[in-house]
């Protein structure tokens, strides 16, 4: 049976399509026809030609009122530093879905299920929802890019800098002191 055998005679979920999705390029455009299916608005970020960036799918969905849907961690300090900051002083929202290599059925069941949890959360706050089939953990904007700024030790707030022109602050160096000979270890009080 395939994912349309599945899909052909399920009437759409949503009667007023209000959110719209943005799926990221690392995650199998079938998504997008799944997600059409059941009555949301939803494009794939190479469809778009939008630079394969993270950072730069956050500002398109942002400006365009897209959710942004991905499965990534952000394990980079540089690129979790670049994609919070620009959610946290912004604005934006983010669903993320499963591990790579998925069934998209799973993940379309994942966003579906949750959907009455995250939608309530995202018409009060920016963040990232991840969902999940037992339910929905969310963090906000603000934690998300404190995590990231206590991760690369940043001096600064500002996401105008480019991020290659960033430099995290330089670490102190350890003293290391010398090892003193056993006579001498016990200082000059003891004869």
């Amino acid at each position: 049976m395939s994912t349309n055998d599945i899909l052909i005679d399920t009437p759409q979920l949503l009667s007023h399509n209000f959110e719209r999705f943005l799926v990221d390029s690392d995650i199998d455009p079938e998504l997008v026809t799944l997600l059409r299916k059941v009555g949301f608005k939803a494009t794939h970020a190479t469809w778009q030609k939008i630079p394969n960036d993270d950072t730069k799918y956050l500002i398109w969905a942002r400006k365009h009122d897209y959710i942004l849907v991905n499965h990534d961690k952000h394990r980079d300090a540089k690129t979790k530093y670049s994609f919070y900051s620009e959610m946290y002083y912004r604005g934006g929202r983010v669903i993320r879905v499963g591990q790579p290599g998925q069934p998209t059925l799973r993940l379309l069941g994942c966003i579906l299920a949750q959907h009455h949890i995250w939608s309530a959360y995202f018409a009060d706050d920016s963040g990232e929802a991840i969902v999940h089939p037992s339910g929905c953990n969310f963090t906000n904007a603000y934690k998300l890019f404190e995590r990231s700024k206590y991760t690369l030790r940043l001096p600064f707030e500002d996401p105008s800098i480019p991020v290659k022109n960033r430099q995290p602050v330089s670490r102190k160096l350890k003293v290391r002191h010398k090892k003193l000979p056993p006579d001498e270890q016990l200082g000059p009080f003891i004869g």
